[in-house]
């Protein structure tokens, strides 16, 4: 027994040594994750964290934004969010506004026809100072990604200028 003493110890502290090591290693969820965020960083794309909608419980999902164009004179600050259940007092089905802040009026069709076109597993929509946004649990992969992207960048634009607060002259000749 007294010889396998020194092999039991040395096995045990490699063992000691590599656990660490290897609870630290990136499992493949989050390779996955890291290949998404870095293709929409090299989109030009941030991701930034936020606490999911109330409807979906705890944690936090991705927000991929797409930069505004012109970021001058914009109601930003209301967010359009999934909810527990469908009901005809929402937005549209099952979305409505974070607090009841919502989007100016113009805005309200183009995003209406956003929702359609989202990724299953998109949660919210983002305007704030970062850009125009989609929150979503990035279970969809890469064509989900190639969706989500291309909806940003078509919706974008009309979003961007449907809260435009007009300039005052503008507002004086009306």
């Amino acid at each position: 027994m007294s010889g396998w003493l020194p092999l039991i110890i040395i096995l045990f502290a490699v063992a000691l040594v590599l656990g660490p090591v290897m609870w630290l290693k990136p499992n493949q969820r989050d390779r996955r994750l890291a290949k998404l965020r870095g293709s929409a960083a090299k989109s030009g794309m941030p991701v930034q964290m936020l606490k999911l909608p109330a409807a979906l419980g705890e944690g936090t999902a991705a927000v991929y934004y797409n930069r505004w164009g012109d970021s001058r004179r914009l109601q930003l600050g209301w967010v359009l969010e999934l909810q527990r259940m469908e009901h005809d007092m929402h937005f549209a089905g099952r979305w409505d506004w974070r607090k009841g802040r919502a989007a100016p009026q113009p805005a309200w069709e183009p995003l209406r026809q956003l929702l359609d076109q989202l990724p299953r597993d998109a949660c919210a929509i983002v305007a704030n100072e970062n850009g125009f946004g989609i929150q979503w649990q990035e279970t969809g992969g890469d064509s989900a990604f190639s969706r989500l992207e291309a909806t940003l960048n078509e919706f974008r634009p009309r979003i961007e200028e449907a809260i435009r607060q007009p300039k005052p002259e503008e507002v004086e000749r009306e």
